[in-house]
């Protein structure tokens, strides 16, 4: 099954060196500092925020069947870092790559805006749909008063009738949907709510499609992702539906894209916190996301290269990304933030990650 793969996949891919609380973490989207670093250290971005709607009881059930089958094998006395057998390995290496990871899934530059532009998405095409039928009550999928208020200005910029809304809301659904794999555009299609046709839940379209919950989530986020970067970068194609991405389009988060920029202006990082009253920590947070979204050119004043080098020899010497080897290992002459920011400015540069039981 498909789910079996994704989990053997991302336990191969943390190397033992996080618990299944961070693989679950990675699937929800959870927006800590750790989540998002650990999702560029091990190079699982693609899978961020993937399977929003994965419930923890759900997610241990497989992680106990998996474990029950022998495929993959605990390396702590409390079970919650794994890696993979040697089953898990032969069952992990004969899945087709192109269907664990679909093209689609990669496009992260908007991630942090796809919850949003789902909402909005969803919301438009529901009340066009009622609009279309002369309907102009109706119970709305999407209660938020900031995603209700974007739809409705939206539709009064639009055309004149309700008609000509519905034309051109179907037309270039249509053709969005014509630049995907038809396996995503059914995903997609099929969650989308309608005038009396409410969209599917993940659960009902796997039971349709005879897919799992897991590779229908995956399947719908490439297919939302593929559609955002096309709004992005063809706007020109969709006139309609792509001011439905009008407004921040950042890959940073709000509050770290303000600290990019009171460092454009010459604070320091101490500077940024006193003024923002937040802790020095918070600020050294966003300084890591800001490294690995590659708006680093601060980054030296915070590390030196020789700093960086010493840092990762030991990470690579110790066989590990954990923080606290690597600070034991080098003592009072690094801190923990250089050493978050040299893992992430190694991880965005493509540096492998070394699995610990490799030799």
């Amino acid at each position: 099954m498909y789910q079996d793969a994704l989990l053997l996949y991302l336990v191969q891919k943390f190397c033992g060196e996080r618990t299944c609380s961070g693989i679950y973490h990675l699937l929800k989207g959870k927006k800590s500092s750790q989540s998002v670093q650990d999702s560029y250290l091990f190079h699982v971005a693609p899978f961020f925020h993937s399977c929003s709607e994965l419930s923890r009881s759900c997610f241990d059930a497989r992680i106990e069947h998996l474990q029950r089958a022998q495929l993959i094998k605990p390396i702590d006395a409390e079970c919650t870092r794994f890696v993979l057998t040697e089953d898990g390995v032969k069952l992990l290496d004969v899945f087709p790559e192109n269907r664990l990871i679909p093209d689609g899934l990669k496009i992260i530059d908007q991630i942090n805006e796809e919850g949003r532009f789902w909402l909005k998405l969803q919301l438009l095409v529901q009340t066009v749909s009622a609009l279309c039928q002369g309907q102009s009550a109706f119970l709305p999928v999407v209660r938020q008063p900031e995603i209700s208020e974007h739809v409705r200005r939206l539709i009064l910029s639009g055309p004149p009738t309700r008609d000509q809304l519905g034309r051109i809301v179907f037309n270039e659904l249509y053709q969005l949907f014509l630049t995907m794999p038809d396996d995503e555009a059914n995903s997609l299609s099929a969650l989308l709510s309608g005038w009396k046709a409410s969209g599917l839940t993940l659960d009902q379209m796997a039971e349709a499609s005879r897919r799992d919950a897991l590779e229908c989530s995956i399947l719908f986020k490439s297919a939302l992702r593929r559609m955002m970067n096309l709004f992005v970068g063809s706007p020109d194609q969709f006139p309609f539906l792509s001011r439905l991405l009008i407004g921040r389009q950042s890959s940073l988060s709000k509050t770290a894209e303000t600290t990019r920029k009171l460092l454009q202006t010459g604070l320091t990082l101490h500077d940024i916190a006193s003024k923002r009253h937040l802790a020095v920590s918070t600020i050294e947070d966003h300084l890591v996301e800001l490294t690995l979204k590659k708006v680093n050119h601060w980054l030296s004043d915070y590390l030196s290269t020789a700093c960086e080098q010493q840092i990762m020899n030991v990470a690579d010497h110790l066989k590990t990304r954990q923080l606290k080897p690597i600070k034991n290992h080098l003592g009072e002459r690094v801190s923990y933030f250089q050493i978050r920011l040299a893992l992430a400015k190694n991880a965005v540069s493509g540096r492998k990650v070394v699995r610990i039981n490799e030799q």
